[in-house]
């Protein structure tokens, strides 16, 4: 590990800012990265979405075609309605400095969004940065992990949950790659990044993988291989969820009793967060106050968060913007178009599967590669028709004139 903050996040600035000049387009790409390998620099919490926005904004100023839509007005409101609900919450809660770093870490992600969506970075190259990046963390995990951490996988100060969760899009981009290229060996990385998933014990990190994939099968499969192939994936879906215990390699690792606890928890707090987004539908009770109330409700009584960030958001900020993140991801997948653009609809799809179990918007190392994803589709095709219509050859003159 390195323990030299400063002297690491200048170092990445360097890098940044060399890799602009040389390749001002490719340049953008290296927010994930920078954002997934954050952690390991030893850099304070908000350095990771620092770095990840600078290297953004570098990116936009540089880029030739800079373009302005509907998706930067929903992503602008997003912003404003999480603000607010932090500002003057409508429960009785009161946000405190965790409130402050998850929504810092949050509206941080929108940003670099809306800098992909502007400015995108080429959906070809995006694929490869993932799924190295990715690697790169699923074998440092593997190798050094952390320190006293028991029988499931963690590292880079993530637990188990996050780091699978960090772990699904360097996954499905990989296998999603190998099948629609025609390319097996982009399936090693892909499976030693499965390795790393597996070993995390996450069980939502596997269905995310799963629904990634079931995702290339609809958009990409034959008409006669669509039905067998979701099919398949679907009988894995029910017997991962059917048979807990097919994820503990580690032979006991994690009970079904802890496990039924785990499920019985988790709907117990998905409940509460129901009741408070329909009693609070407009305002929310306040972003970061669902764990404080969660704590002091007779049905639950432990301190814990949503597990689930749609219900986070209506809980916590109101229906609106639980609909407005949806409204965006809907609008990148059906966008998509070519296999580059497949690839990233897979891997936003299985992120979007990640979000229904955890809270992962609030960790941009976590969530880095999701947003600029998303951005990335959401302005690919405006960034499509602008080159087309800027290297259109001009008609030519009729004869004699």
């Amino acid at each position: 590990m390195v323990w030299y903050p400063w002297s690491t996040a200048l170092l990445a600035l360097g890098v940044c800012g060399l890799a602009l000049v040389r390749r001002p387009w490719r340049g953008g790409l290296l927010m994930v990265p920078l954002a997934v390998v954050g952690g390991v620099a030893g850099l304070p919490w908000w350095c990771a979405p620092l770095l990840a926005l600078v290297t953004a904004v570098m990116c936009l100023a540089f880029s030739p075609q800079v373009r302005v839509g509907s998706e930067h007005a929903i992503v602008v409101l997003l912003v404003l309605l999480l603000v607010a609900s932090w500002v003057s919450p409508g429960g009785q809660g009161s946000p405190g400095h965790q409130a402050l770093h998850d929504m810092a870490q949050v509206t941080a992600g929108l940003m670099i969004l809306a800098v992909c969506a502007a400015a995108p970075p080429s959906a070809e190259r995006l694929p490869m940065v993932v799924v190295l990046s990715g690697t790169a963390a699923a074998v440092a995990a593997l190798l050094v992990g952390d320190a006293q951490a028991g029988p499931r996988l963690e590292g880079f100060g993530l637990n188990s949950n996050y780091l699978g969760s960090l772990l699904v899009l360097p996954t499905v981009m990989s296998f999603a790659m190998a099948w629609l290229r025609r390319a097996p060996l982009w399936a090693v990385p892909g499976a030693v990044a499965l390795v790393a998933l597996v070993a995390t014990q996450s069980r939502a990190a596997l269905f995310a993988v799963l629904a990634g994939m079931a995702t290339v099968a609809l958009l990409r499969g034959s008409r006669t291989a669509r039905l067998p192939l979701t099919s398949a994936i679907a009988v894995v879906a029910v017997l991962v969820a059917a048979a807990p215990g097919v994820l503990d390699v580690s032979g006991g690792a994690r009970g079904i009793d802890e496990l039924e606890r785990s499920n019985e928890v988790r709907a117990q707090s998905a409940i509460l967060a129901a009741r408070m987004a329909a009693d609070h539908p407009l305002r929310g009770t306040g972003y970061g106050t669902f764990a404080e109330q969660a704590a002091r409700s007779p049905q639950l009584g432990i301190f814990i968060n949503t597990h689930n960030d749609y219900l986070r958001l209506a809980a916590e900020t109101g229906i609106v913007p639980a609909l407005l993140l949806l409204l965006l991801v809907y609008r990148a997948v059906r966008r998509a178009t070519g296999t580059y653009e497949h690839v990233l609809a897979s891997a936003v799809t299985a992120y979007a599967v990640v979000l229904l179990f955890g809270n992962t918007l609030s960790n941009l190392m976590a969530s880095v590669p999701f947003w600029v994803c998303l951005g990335t589709l959401l302005g690919a095709r405006h960034l499509e028709t602008a080159y087309v219509t800027t290297h259109r050859t001009s008609p030519r003159a009729a004869p004699g004139t």
